[in-house]
C-alpha cells in the first residue's frame, strides 16, 4: 500500500501500554574473541561483531544468525567549519572521504582478553597518531562486549598531545549503514517514528544538496532531509531502526549527554535514508563550536554508548524496549565496569544540588518548574562550549535541583526556563570527590528595564509559538512566507494572533530576480501620552543566519545589528544560536496615539539570511 505523504515529514505515533516481550535470547554464554590475521570477531552467543584491526570498522555485526549491516561503516571526524550554505548554493558541503578523515592505519590493542576473566568480558581498541595530515588529534576507538548483553559498547579518545599543532574538531561521529533487507522502520523519537523507502529507490537532489525527493516507487513525492531527524541534545538517549518483517531492532543509547557539545539545546543527527543510523560525538552544525586547541594539552573522552540490539515484538513494542533499555543505562550512569583515566567513577565524582526561587514582580506567574540546570566552564557561553564537559537536569516544580556524577572541578552553573527572559548563572561551583555542594536557595531575579508595555511570543529560545512553529520539519518551508505574506508582517498589539499574523522567520523575498530582506512592523498604542524617560525593546533571537536588523520607532532609527551563522532555518530548525538583545532610546519618540516599531532585515543576496526571533519585549522606564 502506498504510504501517505504529508507536507509534514513524520507523523505523530500512536502510544502504546501494552508489556513488551523481549527477545527469547540464548542463554548466556562466554565471551570469545577470535583473531584473525586482519581482523578480530568478538561473540558472546547473542550477537557477533567482527572489527578491522587497521581501521577500527565494524566488518559485521550478527544477531542470532541475521547480518545487520548493509554498507561501511567507521568513525570518523573532520575540521571544517560550519558549513556556509549561502550565496546561491543553498547546499552544503559533501559528507565525503576527501573533507573527513578515518582511522586507516591504525594500532590494534587487546585491552581486556576474555580468557581471563572467565569470558565475562573483552575489549579491544583501535589506536592512530596524527600523520600531519587531517586534523592534528590522535585518536583511539573502543569495543566492548560483555557476557549476556544483547549489544555491545564502543567509546572514543581525542587527544591533542603537547606540541601538536593548533587545529578544530568540527564534527566527528560512529556512523552505522544498516541492511535494507532487515531495518524499513525509522525512530528518532515519540513523535517521529516512520517507515522509510528502499534503500535503491530513486530520488532526484533538491536545494539543500541534502534533500531528496523520491521520484519513484510507493514513497514517490517523499522528500528525505536527514536535518528533519536531528534532536535536542538535552533528553534524547535513544534512536534506531526496526524491521517489519525481521522483528529486529537496531538503536544507539547512551546514559549520559555529559561529552555532547553545546547544551541541551544543541541539535544532533541521528538517522536518515538511507539506512544510516550514528552516535554524534561533536558537531558543529546550528552554529556550535568546533573544539579548538592551540599547541597545549587536550583530550576528551566521548561515551561510551551502545548498539543495542532486540527482538520479539513489532515496531512499537521494540521501541518500548529500547526506550526501556535507555533508561536502565541512564540509572547506571557512570558505568561500573567501565575503567579508563579519563572516565572517572562514580566515587571519584561530586553532586550539586539547591534550589531555584525565582522572582519577578511584573509576572507572577514566573516560575523556576522544570528549568534547566547545568554546569559548565565560565566561558564561552554554553551554547558555544566543545572542548570540556557539561551536566544539565530539568529543576522540580519548586525549582529544585540535584546534578549527580559531576567530574570534580570549579565549574559555572547556569539556567533557564520557558516565560523567563533571562538566563541565571552562578560561577565557583567547586566540585569535591564524593562530595554533594549544597548551593541552598538560589534567588533569580530576571532583569527588567521598565513597566512592560506588551510582548510578543514567549519566552523559550525557539519560535515555536509563531505560524509554522509546530509543522517546521517540512522541506521548502521558507519559500511560503511570499506569498502568505505578500505585504510582509503588520502586527497590530491586541489584535493580532502571534499563530498566524507572525512568521516563524523573517525570510528574504525574491524580487527583480534576486533576493532583498524583508521588513516587519508591529503597531501599537498609548494610552497616555508619552513621559520623559527610556524605552527599551528587548529582543530574544531563537536563530539568525547572516542577517542584518535595523530597528526604527516612528521612522527614527534606533538601532542596528548583525547576526552570524547558524542555518537553523534551512535546516528545518525552529531555534540555533540563542542571543538577546536588548536595545534602549528616547522614550520621546512615542506618539500619543499609533506607534510603529519596523524591523528591517537588511541582508539579501541569498534566500537563506533570515532572523528567526524568540520573543520581542516592550519595557520604558519613565
Amino acid at each position: 500500500m502506498k504510504p501517505e505523504l504529508t507536507a509534514v515529514y513524520f507523523a505523530v505515533a500512536v502510544v502504546v501500554t501494552a508489556a513488551v516481550p523481549r527477545a527469547e535470547e540464548p542463554k548466556s554464554q562466554p565471551v570469545t574473541m577470535v583473531e584473525k590475521a586482519g581482523s578480530v570477531v568478538l561473540d558472546n552467543g547473542i550477537i557477533s561483531i567482527e572489527i578491522a584491526k587497521q581501521t577500527g570498522r565494524p566488518l559485521s555485526i550478527t544477531y542470532q544468525g541475521t547480518s545487520l549491516l548493509g554498507g561501511p561503516c567507521y568513525l570518523n571526524w573532520h575540521a571544517e567549519e560550519e558549513e556556509d550554505m549561502d550565496d546561491g548554493d543553498q547546499g552544503s558541503k559533501q559528507d565525503n572521504s576527501e573533507s573527513f578523515t578515518r582511522i586507516t592505519a591504525g594500532q590494534f590493542r587487546v585491552r581486556i582478553d576474555p580468557t581471563a576473566n572467565g569470558g565475562g568480558a573483552a575489549e579491544v581498541s583501535i589506536t592512530q597518531k596524527f600523520s600531519g595530515r587531517g586534523p592534528p588529534f590522535d585518536v583511539e576507538l573502543h569495543y566492548v562486549l560483555r557476557r549476556g548483553d544483547s549489544g555491545y559498547y564502543n567509546y572514543a579518545v581525542f587527544e591533542h598531545p603537547h606540541g601538536y599543532p593548533a587545529g578544530k574538531l568540527s564534527s566527528a561521529r560512529m556512523l552505522f549503514r544498516l541492511n535494507g533487507d532487515v531495518f524499513d522502520f525509522m525512530t528518532i523519537d515519540d513523535r517521529r517514528r516512520r517507515f522509510m523507502p528502499d534503500p535503491n529507490t530513486p530520488y532526484k537532489s533538491l536545494g539543500p544538496k541534502e534533500s531528496r525527493m523520491m521520484t519513484a516507487g510507493p514513497f514517490q513525492g517523499l522528500v528525505e532531509d536527514k536535518y528533519l531527524s536531528y534532536a535536542d541534545a538535552g533528553e534524547h538517549f535513544v534512536h534506531g531502526w526496526t524491521g517489519s518483517k525481521s522483528g529486529i531492532g537496531f538503536w544507539i543509547l547512551y546514559g549520559s549527554t555529559e561529552d555532547q557539545n553545546g547544551g541541551p539545546t544543541k541539535q544532533h543527527n541521528t538517522a536518515h535514508f538511507p539506512h544510516a543510523i550514528m552516535k554524534i560525538l561533536t558537531c558543529s552544525h546550528y552554529g556550535a563550536a568546533p573544539v579548538t586547541v592551540g599547541t597545549e594539552h587536550w583530550q576528551k573522552i566521548y561515551g561510551p554508548w551502545m548498539v543495542y540490539i532486540n527482538a520479539g515484538g513489532d515496531k512499537d513494542q521494540l521501541w518500548l524496549d529500547a526506550k526501556r533499555k535507555s533508561a536502565a543505562e541512564q540509572d547506571t550512569w557512570p558505568y561500573a565496569w567501565m575503567r579508563h583515566p579519563l572516565y572517572p567513577p562514580a566515587s571519584e565524582r561530586g553532586t550539586v544540588g539547591g534550589r531555584l526561587h525565582l522572582s519577578d514582580p511584573q509576572d507572577p506567574k514566573a516560575s523556576p518548574s522544570d528549568a534547566w540546570v547545568g554546569l559548565a566552564a565560565p566561558k564561552p557561553d554554553w551554547q558555544q562550549q566543545s572542548n570540556g564537559y557539561q551536566y544539565w537536569v530539568r529543576a522540580g516544580k519548586d525549582g529544585s535541583f540535584s546534578i549527580p556524577n559531576v567530574r570534580a572541578g570549579s565549574h559555572t552553573l547556569y539556567a533557564f526556563v520557558d516565560g523567563v527572559m533571562d538566563e541565571f548563572r552562578c560561577d565557583d561551583v567547586n566540585v569535591a570527590k564524593n562530595q554533594v555542594a549544597d548551593l541552598g536557595t538560589l534567588e533569580w531575579n530576571p532583569v527588567r528595564y521598565g513597566r512592560q508595555l506588551w510582548q510578543i511570543g514567549t519566552p523559550d529560545r525557539t519560535a515555536k509559538e509563531f505560524r509554522h512553529g509546530d509543522d517546521y520539519r517540512q522541506w521548502g518551508l521558507p519559500q511560503k512566507y511570499a506569498s502568505e505574506f505578500p505585504r510582509d508582517v503588520q502586527f497590530v498589539i491586541g489584535e493580532s494572533d502571534e499563530r498566524i499574523d507572525w512568521n516563524f522567520a523573517q525570510c528574504t523575498v525574491q524580487k527583480n530576480g534576486g533576493w532583498v530582506g524583508s521588513n516587519w512592523k508591529i503597531l501599537f498604542e498609548l494610552a497616555d501620552s508619552p513621559k520623559p524617560g527610556t524605552a527599551t525593546l528587548r529582543i530574544a533571537i531563537a536563530a539568525a543566519h547572516k542577517a542584518v536588523l535595523r530597528i526604527s520607532v516612528n521612522d527614527t532609527v534606533v538601532g542596528s545589528r548583525r547576526f552570524n551563522t547558524d542555518n537553523a532555518m534551512v535546516r528545518a530548525g525552529i531555534h540555533g544560536q540563542y542571543s538577546q538583545w536588548d536595545l534602549s532610546f528616547d522614550a520621546g519618540l512615542f506618539k500619543p496615539v499609533r506607534n510603529t516599531i519596523t524591523l528591517e532585515q537588511l541582508g539579501g543576496r541569498s534566500a537563506l539570511r533570515n532572523v528567526m526571533y524568540d520573543s520581542l519585549r516592550l519595557e520604558v522606564r519613565e
